[in-house]
C-alpha cells in the first residue's frame, strides 16, 4: 500500500458499539512455526488474513486459558528519526504452576511466538474479532514474575510479551484474521491447536 495518506474516516455504529475487552483464551504459536505456516491473505483487503495452515510434522499452537481481564493485549505506535513501527505486547496470567509448565515457560524465555486473541462483540468489531499479534518480528518474554501469595493474581505466574526493543518494531497495528463470518474464522483459529500430520 502507497504511503499516500488516510483514505477512509470512521463512524460510531449506535445498533453494534464497540465493546471492550477480549476472551481469555490466548492462542501462543513458535515464531518459527508461524514463519514455516501457509498464510492467505484477503484478495481485496491485502492485508487481512483469511488464513493460517501450520506446516506438517506435528507443528499447532498452545492454548493458555484465563479468566475475568488475565488477558490483556495492547499495541502502541512507536515513532523513531526515520522510521516507524509498532510495539505489540500480551499480558497474561499462566494458573498452572507444575513442574512442567515451570520448563515451558522457561523455553519461552528463550524463543519468539505469534499471539492469537478473540475481542469482545462480533457485530462492532467487524473482520477484527481475531487478531495476531507479532507475526512480523515476534514477541519476546519480557516479564515472568511469580508472587506465590499475591491475591490479585492467585498466585498465578504473571507473564509479559512484547516487541523486542532492540531488534526491530512491528511495521503494523495487529492484524485481522477473517473469513466469511465469526464462525467460520473460529473454526480456523481453532485448528491451529491441533497437531498437524
Amino acid at each position: 500500500m502507497p504511503c499516500t495518506g488516510i483514505s477512509i474516516g470512521a463512524a460510531y455504529d449506535c445498533e453494534n458499539p464497540l465493546v471492550a475487552g477480549v476472551d481469555q483464551r490466548l492462542i501462543l504459536i513458535n515464531k518459527a512455526d508461524y514463519d514455516d505456516a501457509t498464510v492467505t491473505y484477503d484478495v481485496t483487503t491485502t492485508t487481512l488474513i483469511t488464513d493460517i495452515v501450520l506446516a506438517a510434522g506435528g507443528k499447532q499452537g498452545w492454548a493458555f486459558q484465563g479468566v475475568r481481564t488475565s488477558l490483556n493485549p495492547q499495541s502502541a505506535f512507536i515513532p523513531a528519526k526515520v522510521s516507524v513501527g509498532y510495539d505489540h505486547q500480551v499480558d497474561f496470567l499462566v494458573f498452572d504452576i507444575s513442574q512442567v509448565q515451570k520448563d515451558n515457560l522457561e523455553e519461552l524465555g528463550l524463543d519468539k511466538v505469534v499471539a492469537v486473541v478473540q475481542n469482545m462483540n462480533v457485530p462492532g468489531n467487524a473482520d477484527s474479532v481475531f487478531e495476531v499479534f507479532g507475526k512480523d518480528t515476534g514477541l519476546e518474554l519480557i516479564t515472568n514474575v511469580r508472587i506465590n501469595a499475591d491475591q490479585e493474581t492467585a498466585g498465578a505466574f504473571s507473564i509479559s510479551l512484547k516487541t523486542s526493543d532492540e531488534s526491530g518494531k512491528e511495521p503494523k497495528l495487529p492484524t485481522s484474521y477473517w473469513d466469511t463470518d465469526f464462525a467460520t474464522t473460529k473454526a480456523k483459529v481453532d485448528t491451529l491447536l491441533v497437531p498437524t500430520v
